[in-house]
């Protein structure tokens, strides 16, 4: 058992199905299939990063503050990817703290995960709208997201699409996890459409949140093979088992300040 905070946690198997999985090894036994582009986010200036900018290419690092590097977390849904998370920092595999979980969904499963582990959650009211956040809350969640003092928003199965004052808020500073290999089978239910499509590998993508639908630079990525026998629940179970290994891991990368963006791509800086 691991704690966190003022909770703790033994994983459940029945929550991500990757129980007994080695995280190192992919899941369909074939590890030449892992691709990694780490990482790094942000161009521009936020509260956890400086970042100097050349002709080609730039490069961020964690400002130095008196805190641990500080996350908050959106969710609308179980928080699968949340746990696994938590559980990476509590290992210390990621030196982060979860300091704030908010959900637009008020007894979403990640609340209720917050709730075990001691970390403070909060339903904020997303308004009339059903994809995005109308303007009063969208400004809630920018209030709540900078009086917990976040250096990086991660994304976990938030099901609201995010633009304008928000993104500007937090410039290079809001990332995202994705059931595909991007660019391919954006929007929802990716791992649905990449088996009515007929590919023989899908995956699991981290990306920087942009102005479009799943376009911002990718971090990384793993690949997962589609059997033949898949259904849309066999395939969603193995691409959310890669998505417990990236997402964690592009975190802590995030957070130690190994980052340059060349273009559209993103590299990992040799220090």
């Amino acid at each position: 058992m691991s704690s966190i905070g003022k909770g703790s946690f033994t994983r459940r198997p029945d929550l991500d199905g990757c129980s007994g999985v080695n995280n190192q090894t992919r899941h369909d036994g074939d590890p030449s299939e892992k691709h990694w582009a780490t990482l790094g986010p942000a161009q521009g200036k936020g509260n956890g990063f400086v970042c100097g900018v050349s002709l080609a290419y730039v490069t961020c690092a964690p400002m130095a503050h008196s805190g641990s590097f500080r996350l908050g977390v959106l969710g609308s849904g179980r928080g699968s990817n949340f746990v696994a998370i938590a559980e990476a920092a509590s290992r210390g595999d990621v030196s982060a703290e979860v300091a704030t979980v908010i959900s637009d969904v008020e007894n979403a499963g990640i609340l209720q995960h917050a709730k075990q582990l001691g970390i403070p959650g909060q339903f904020i009211d997303p308004g009339k709208y059903r994809t995005k956040l109308n303007e009063g809350a969208e400004q809630a969640y920018i209030t709540a997201l900078e009086s917990a003092q976040v250096d990086l928003v991660v994304l976990a199965g938030f099901m609201r699409i995010l633009k304008g004052d928000f993104l500007r808020s937090f410039e290079g500073r809001v990332i995202n996890i994705h059931p595909s290999l991007l660019p391919s089978f954006p929007g929802l239910e990716a791992w649905k459409q990449a088996l009515d499509y007929g590919v023989k590998h899908t995956g699991a993508t981290v990306h920087f949140v942009d102005q479009g639908i799943d376009s911002g630079a990718i971090i990384a990525q793993e690949t997962v093979t589609v059997l033949d026998e898949d259904t849309p629940e066999t395939l969603l179970k193995r691409i959310q088992c890669a998505e417990h290994r990236i997402y964690p891991a592009s975190i802590a990368a995030i957070a130690r300040g190994e980052v340059e963006i060349k273009g559209r791509r993103t590299v990992r800086r040799v220090s």
